[in-house]
């Protein structure tokens, strides 16, 4: 699992790095050579939707996602267990739908290329069956992870 993580974690480094790179050089040629890129401003996007979907999954496993834990953390620690459980089998069921309901977006639109880099707009959307994929990995390792320890919670 976690090698899985970093790897996700270096894909993600390198789409930051890709996306600062593409508009940094978009916004020199724009301002010292008066023409720009026609295909940077899609490609930082499709960029944007990757890191976006990547870094939600990261998210679920880093535990870096807003929560309420006021009410959690009066519970007793036995009931903790069954609150996170709760809350990961809530994160699991998101994960299923992205999964889900992102697979035919992905079929569907295949053969639709995008306007400016000509490339299948699937490559784009397979990032939302790919990131639900992993939530769901990542939220029934999280589950396993609750039960398996004594205390489920990092107190801050």
């Amino acid at each position: 699992m976690q090698k899985l993580s970093a790897v996700i974690k270096y894909i993600l480094v390198a789409l930051i790095s890709a996306m600062f790179v593409v508009t940094t050089v978009q916004v020199i040629m724009r301002y010292l050579f008066n023409t720009g890129l026609s295909w940077s401003e899609e490609l930082v996007r499709f960029i944007f939707v990757w890191a976006s979907f990547l870094g939600g999954a990261i998210g679920v496993k880093e535990h870096i996602h807003i929560g309420v834990d006021v009410l959690v953390n009066l519970l007793p620690p036995n009931l903790r267990r069954y609150a996170d459980t709760l809350v990961y089998s809530i994160i699991f069921v998101f994960g299923a739908f992205l999964v889900y309901a992102g697979t035919p977006v992905v079929i569907m639109t295949h053969s639709q290329l995008s306007p400016a880099i000509m490339m299948p707009m699937s490559w784009v959307y397979i990032a939302i069956p790919l990131a639900g994929f992993f939530i769901m990995v990542y939220s029934v390792a999280e589950i396993v992870l609750v039960w398996k320890k004594r205390e489920t919670r990092k107190e801050a």
